[in-house]
């Protein structure tokens, strides 16, 4: 069996005010690999247009036009600026999309498309919004593990306590 690592890109899902640990970690199993890292927001306000049931999807739904006035322009700035710094760091190349729909679909199809070795996400956010939107959406992590045929790695929070086992 051939090594799928050092081969395509290591994707990392981005969130605005997501723990730091999921962006560095990304970029250190890039560089680690020898592969680039690829950096993915999904915008939750948008949606595809291009995909079809059966699955096809037009490269161009994979890079959904942004509204100037909506703050998703403005969290695809701030995220892009941070990928490259954490890049420059690991000194590995990278990219940036911002994409739409269903964020683990979303990052699958990118993975797809770029032949990647790895998806790197964090885990939800603290807080009772993150909690409902997880009970009605689904955890991103999950949908992952359960669709993928890439590794996924998922990033704990940092400064949670473990929970003892007795």
């Amino acid at each position: 069996m051939e090594s799928r690592f050092g081969i395509g890109a290591v994707i990392v899902g981005l969130l605005p005010a997501q723990d730091p640990a999921v962006l560095l970690c990304a970029a250190e199993l890039a560089a680690a690999t020898g592969v680039r890292l690829a950096g993915a927001y999904v915008d939750p306000a948008s949606y595809l247009i291009e995909w079809d049931p059966d699955g096809n999807v037009d490269g161009k739904s994979l890079d959904p036009a942004l509204d100037p006035e909506d703050d998703a322009l403005q969290a695809a700035h701030e995220l892009e600026a941070l990928l490259r710094r954490a890049a420059g760091a690991c000194g590995v190349e990278y990219s940036f999309r911002t994409l739409g729909g269903d964020p683990a679909m979303a990052l699958g199809r990118l993975a797809a498309a770029m032949s990647a070795s790895a998806i790197v996400v964090g885990t939800r956010r603290p807080g009772v919004a993150a909690g409902v939107s997880e009970l009605v959406g689904g955890s991103v992590a999950r949908k992952l593990f359960t669709t993928q045929h890439v590794p996924v790695v998922v990033v704990p929070r940092t400064g949670v306590k473990a929970a003892h086992q007795g």
